[in-house]
């Protein structure tokens, strides 16, 4: 269909409804704009009763009005903003009182009236109780005398022989007993003679031996606090250490393996403890043929450092076990051609050979959800 030229003319010239008019876009109110609002809404009050308003138990329009100025009052950014718009001067700072007598008599709250001292205090404790002496944590200095408990536990917890569990009363602080808070593993070298509070409450002060060779005298129901929060208690040792695993000799057999790289390139050289933990359901010579060909293998040749044999279907259950316990200290490394990223390789973790041996041990003890890798100190620690 065609439209005529002067038709379409006398339809514009003739919007009887307006329906062609373009209506005007309203900018959207900004924060500024509602800040001058809230302000015009006070200013309003103070023009109709000649006075700033008051918290007034009765009228609580009133009340958030008060409130309102205060805040603006207080507020330096948004005195600022509003300065052009203090018609009525309700944001200029006062001036502070000269004396504690103007302080009291300029009370438009009656705060400081009513008859009593200034500082009768109501509704507050008349003492608070205080503990004599507060911990803290302080270098121990006979600390060779625990270091091999430390040590002798943590070999406890490795082979299966104690565990953490949560922990559950204070009764269960007692001398010689082993904790984790926060993390460090503590020795509970002395409990000094209890005391009981008004509710019976057993209290004492204890002696605690931290393995980062620090010591505090904390007060035993402080010590149950923070091991409530964030703590676990270190069972004593079972004298029954868990069995071995028991193999058929016909068991087939895979392998979890570690290797190092033989790369000449600077940045794998900087990485002294660049290993590359894998699976193979074969052996790891037999994996590693033709490794200088593969990105996997970074491109160049490797060797085998240490080999895990494991039962068959179970080694890329170890092997991701591994990467994850691993996982921070995981090196990414990426092969690119012209522009585009055509492999990764990331299997490999800058982790030294000894931890690796030591998370392996935990894992066949089924020990190793108790343990984290910290790659910072590069050592295995207690889990958080």
């Amino acid at each position: 269909m065609t439209v005529d030229a002067a038709e379409l003319l006398q339809m514009l010239t003739e919007d009887e409804f307006g329906l062609l008019e373009i209506p005007v876009k309203v900018p959207p109110v900004g924060p500024v704009d509602r800040l001058v609002a809230a302000y015009e809404e006070v200013a309003d009050f103070v023009r109709q009763y000649g006075r700033p308003p008051a918290v007034n138990p009765a009228d609580i329009a009133e009340s958030k009005l008060a409130m309102r100025l205060k805040a603006m009052c207080e507020n330096d950014e948004q005195r600022l903003m509003l300065a052009p718009h203090d018609e009525l001067g309700l944001l200029a700072e006062p001036d502070p009182p000269a004396t504690l007598a103007e302080a009291i008599a300029d009370d438009p709250f009656g705060l400081l009236s009513g008859g009593k001292e200034l500082f009768d205090f109501q509704h507050v404790p008349k003492t608070q109780t205080m503990p004599a002496e507060v911990a803290r944590r302080r270098p121990c200095e006979d600390f060779d005398r625990f270091r091999q408990l430390f040590v002798d536990c943590h070999v406890d917890l490795r082979r299966g022989t104690r565990s953490l569990l949560p922990f559950e009363k204070p009764s269960e602080i007692e001398p010689g007993r082993f904790f984790v808070q926060s993390g460090v593993l503590l020795y509970v070298a002395e409990v000094g003679e209890r005391t009981h509070d008004a509710i019976r409450k057993a209290n004492a002060r204890t002696r605690c031996i931290f393995e980062n060779g620090t010591e505090s005298n904390l007060l035993l129901q402080s010590l149950a606090s923070n091991l409530y929060k964030d703590g676990k208690r270190v069972t004593p040792p079972d004298v029954t250490a868990p069995q071995t695993m028991d193999l058929d000799a016909r068991t087939p057999m895979a392998s979890v393996y570690v290797l190092r790289s033989l790369s000449r390139d600077p940045q794998v050289g900087d990485l002294p403890t660049l290993h590359k933990i894998g699976a193979t359901s074969g052996t790891a010579t037999s994996r590693i043929a033709g490794a200088a060909s593969s990105t996997t293998f970074l491109g160049a040749p490797v060797e085998v450092v240490q080999e895990y044999r494991v039962p068959r279907r179970s080694e890329r259950r170890i092997e991701q076990l591994l990467h994850r316990i691993f996982a921070s200290a995981r090196v990414d490394a990426w092969f690119e051609r012209e522009g585009r990223t055509v492999a990764e390789a990331d299997e490999w973790f800058a982790v030294p050979l000894g931890v690796i041996d030591e998370a392996v041990d935990l894992l066949m003890t089924g020990t190793i959800v108790n343990y984290e890798y910290d790659p910072v100190d590069r050592r295995l620690r207690l889990r958080r």
